[in-house]
């Protein structure tokens, strides 16, 4: 389970199309839709620095995203918990 852990949070921090595409077999191939993905789940996980979520939220913000359950992204400067 570390490994496997370890292995994504790589993947999200450098936002590794070719992880995701691996991971999310039936997700469209369409660039800014794998992006949207990645950074979704990255604003989410909180195994990463705050760093990285908030450069996530701010992408997610500025192209109309919401977060990955659906509902709008926190107030800037908030994070997932």
């Amino acid at each position: 389970m570390e490994q496997w852990r370890a292995e994504r949070n790589k993947a999200l921090m450098t936002l590794d199309m070719e992880w995701a595409q691996k991971r999310m077999p039936g997700a469209s191939n369409d660039h800014v839709r794998l992006m949207a993905m990645l950074h979704k789940v990255r604003y989410e996980c909180t195994d990463l620095d705050d760093s990285a979520r908030h450069t996530s939220g701010e992408w997610l913000r500025q192209h109309g995203y919401g977060r990955m359950t659906g509902e709008p992204l926190l107030q800037e400067g908030a994070l997932p918990v």
